[in-house]
């Protein structure tokens, strides 16, 4: 049955439109009107609560009224959106599409700050481990220089020098190894960062000298122990045009050494606060 008012479909038993909540006529003829019936106690939530018959002057029918219960017409009502997409359909979808667009842009943000605290966790850990790589490679490097500034020593005296850097040369080139891999790793994904890559550059070029000046102490210690095996006098002509030249480099790339790293300190005053701090700590 249609509401004569809106037009909206509704049950044949139906009295109030369920749209516009105006009243529905069932048109009868005399004949065909409702006899009312008084129905069960126990359903009298389910059923009309009573039917009456009224005149209806324009077609000299009968208007048979159906009334129900006011819990049965609660569950007929329609929803709340339903209703409101019937009146305002562009005002619902436009709600609905911004609705989408902004648990999209919800979602989208909360990633990309996951991802940005994340890199910063990553690049914190990355110069930490870092620089306490490149602070123990360089810490051999000041031991040697160290050593070389010292007091003049007997060749028997250098020669037991030489034999003691060895542990200590074997340890500080595996650290100096792990730090190139780890900085070579990094730098590819920090090429555009105009203040992380400098750091990690100058870290790498800190890490180059230090293993060059462990190539020249490896040198050195070979050469002393054939030192040893020479008369005295070929020793000190011996020590004077192959191992002279080897300590003298390895002053100059201790010397560079010191520059490169005062260098990352500057640098690393300029990164963020936590990220300064696990440079500068080293």
């Amino acid at each position: 049955m249609f509401c004569v008012y809106c037009g909206t479909k509704n049950p044949d038993e139906a009295s109030i439109c369920l749209f516009c909540g105006q009243r529905v006529h069932n048109f009868q003829t005399q004949t065909e009107a409702v006899v009312t019936q008084t129905p069960p106690a126990e359903d009298t939530a389910k059923v009309p609560v009573y039917q009456e018959s009224e005149p209806d002057a324009r077609t000299g029918g009968t208007i048979a009224i159906q009334k129900y219960s006011v819990a049965t017409f609660n569950k007929q009502k329609p929803a709340p959106w339903y209703a409101a997409f019937q009146r305002h359909p562009v005002a619902v979808l436009a709600t609905a599409a911004l609705v989408v667009v902004g648990l999209l842009a919800t979602i989208s943000l909360w990633r990309w700050t996951a991802n940005r605290a994340a890199r910063s966790h990553y690049i914190e850990n990355l110069l930490k481990d870092g620089g306490e790589l490149q602070a123990k490679s360089a810490g051999f490097t000041r031991h040697i220089q160290e050593l070389r500034n010292g007091p003049a020593l007997s060749m028997m005296d250098y020669h037991d020098q030489c034999l003691g850097l060895e542990p200590l040369l074997n340890d500080a080139s595996s650290t100096t190894e792990k730090g190139e891999v780890l900085v070579d790793q990094a730098i590819p994904e920090f090429q555009d960062d105009p203040k992380i890559f400098p750091v990690l550059n100058d870290m790498k070029k800190a890490l180059g000298l230090d293993k060059r000046l462990q190539t020249d102490v490896k040198q050195e210690t070979l050469l002393v122990k054939t030192l040893m095996h020479l008369e005295p006098n070929e020793q000190t002509e011996f020590f004077a045009m192959s191992i002279k030249p080897l300590q003298d480099e390895e002053k100059q790339l201790a010397s560079e050494e010191q520059q490169t790293l005062a260098q990352i300190q500057n640098e690393g005053r300029q990164l963020p606060s936590n990220l300064s701090r696990s440079l500068l700590s080293q």
